[in-house]
């Protein structure tokens, strides 16, 4: 498994690479352009703060670009779901694009009504998106949706997925058809910062670096892209050195679960932490 290269983004088809910037922690515009050029980093997501950096640096490289870089939105449902395509077409504008190559609807918690169904239809239809996935932290529905017990117009999941919440193992990646299978995009690879805490690890263990646990998150082979949210450009470039040092070995993948396992069992068992 090479790291370095891009892979098809499930049934989308969209070549993506398998690190993602997102803008919320405020990375500045110059090494959001070094990590397309230098590490062709290609998974732009628009958090919902900080995003001037970002857009500058779509204006930047869509002309020449556009057609390998993928603009993703995000939408809470918990929103007026009518304000969803004038969100869009907003931000359309203000990229200076004219479509979307994905939009995530977040805070998914329940299967989708018909009134969201219509309006992600409509959103398709309008041509201003490509495709739609949504994010939630009910890993089991997602899992009934892969299954195709629960509908949904969706094309993708973004998912909590890391060394000390693995439950997505069980309730969505053991789930994913073999063809036509959604893609995944995996946030909180560092757990809040908690696997690189002295403090929280096992007795006689030393504590994460970033790049660890982004290389174990990449390690499985149902993750596409893991996103990241650095706040400079240091932190990028230490958070994409887990593309050339690529997947865990067996030894480092023992460890890292290990490390996991045990903050899990010290500190991640409050119900929004629930594993």
């Amino acid at each position: 498994m090479d790291l370095t290269e891009r892979v098809p983004f499930g049934r989308t088809g969209l070549m993506v690479s398998r690190i993602g910037l997102a803008s919320g922690y405020g990375v500045p515009t110059a090494a959001i352009e070094k990590a397309f050029h230098e590490y062709g980093v290609n998974y732009f997501y628009l958090s919902f703060l900080k995003r001037g950096n970002m857009v500058r640096a779509i204006h930047n490289l869509a002309p020449r670009h556009r057609d390998e870089l993928r603009i993703v939105l995000v939408w809470p449902v918990k929103k007026n779901l009518f304000s969803l395509q004038g969100m869009v077409e907003r931000w359309l504008k203000k990229l200076m694009v004219e479509q979307a190559d994905l939009v995530v609807l977040q805070d998914v918690n329940k299967p989708p009504d018909q009134e969201l169904i219509d309006n992600v239809h409509q959103l398709r239809d309008s041509g201003k998106v490509r495709f739609v996935g949504m994010s939630g932290h009910d890993r089991p529905l997602f899992g009934k949706i892969a299954r195709g017990e629960v509908k949904a117009p969706v094309d993708f999941f973004q998912i909590r997925y890391n060394a000390v919440h693995t439950g997505a193992e069980q309730d969505i990646f053991g789930h994913l058809p073999q063809e036509n299978r959604p893609g995944i995009v995996a946030f909180t690879a560092t757990c809040w910062k908690k696997l690189l805490k002295p403090k929280l690890m096992p007795e006689g263990e030393h504590p994460l670096a970033p790049v660890d646990c982004y290389r174990f998150v990449l390690s499985h082979p149902d993750v596409d892209v893991c996103v990241t949210g650095p706040a400079n450009a240091a932190q990028m470039e230490d958070n994409l050195k887990a593309l050339a040092a690529g997947p865990l070995d067996e030894e480092e993948m023992a460890r890292v679960r290990r490390i996991g396992k045990h903050i899990y069992s010290v500190s991640g068992k409050a119900p929004f932490l629930a594993r």
